[in-house]
């Protein structure tokens, strides 16, 4: 699907991730929407919005300027919130409920809202992480939130498929977002901890943002229009040993 009548709506597309999949298409001629809790960057052919995806507010705006687009046909849950580490003993409430509230309703609450914008055909691609797969020892919230929202697709696909809409996932590795790096650059051996990150995959090196920004192109075009319900891990192999799982990403 590449004629330009196409909308998609991209949450947390400032940076990462999200910068990516909004960029790959605008590069492909779609109308784009942006939306994250600071403003995304222009692209050619994209509308932007300031919008916090876990408040009313914040998806009524989305709603609004999806409808200003002229609808959608593919929605990518891609707003992620990390910020509340600590074990099951340790995070705090507000951590917790800030981590489910952005990563895991916000999710729910988006879709449902814009439902109604989405023609049979339309797909709903959510950005899940591995970390949704199995658990990283410290980060529950994280954990909690990424877990459910793999099951939340499936449950998704389910509930809209009698509407000819299709849900699925990527579960991505460690990616080299803004995020990772930085968090690369502030460790107190930054090369080492490069490598430890590299070596978590079976490819040995970091996945791109471009990488997975492919995934979910795919996913939400009609050559993946009999795939629903799917997890697609994105993760250059880290899944696929189990000598790897559980390691920190």
């Amino acid at each position: 699907m590449t004629d330009v009548s196409h909308g998609v709506v991209v949450t947390g597309a400032a940076r990462g991730i999200g910068r990516a999949v909004a960029e790959l298409y605008a590069e492909r001629g779609w109308r784009v929407l942006s939306a994250d809790v600071n403003l995304p960057p222009v692209l050619r052919g994209q509308r932007r919005v300031k919008a916090d995806v876990s408040t009313a507010a914040g998806r009524e705006r989305i709603v609004r300027a999806a409808r200003e687009m002229g609808g959608v046909q593919v929605l990518v849950n891609n707003a992620a919130f990390q910020g509340a580490h600590g074990s099951v003993l340790e995070v705090s409430e507000r951590g917790w409920a800030r981590t489910l509230g952005v990563n895991l309703t916000a999710p729910l609450l988006l879709t449902r809202a814009l439902v109604d914008l989405l023609p049979r055909g339309a797909a709903v691609v959510n950005v899940a992480s591995v970390q949704g797969l199995f658990a990283e020892q410290g980060n529950a919230a994280y954990n909690a939130s990424k877990g459910g929202l793999v099951n939340l697709t499936r449950a998704m696909a389910l509930d809209l498929a009698p509407r000819g809409l299709r849900v699925n996932a990527v579960a991505p590795g460690a990616i080299s977002t803004e995020g990772v790096l930085e968090a690369i650059a502030d460790s107190e051996n930054p090369e080492q901890t490069r490598r430890d990150y590299e070596d978590l995959h079976a490819l040995r090196r970091l996945g791109t943002p471009l990488e997975v920004a492919k995934v979910v192109y795919f996913l939400g075009s009609d050559e993946a229009s009999f795939l629903t319900g799917a997890i697609v891990p994105v993760d250059g192999g880290m899944t696929a040993s189990f000598m790897m799982a559980g390691r920190p990403v």
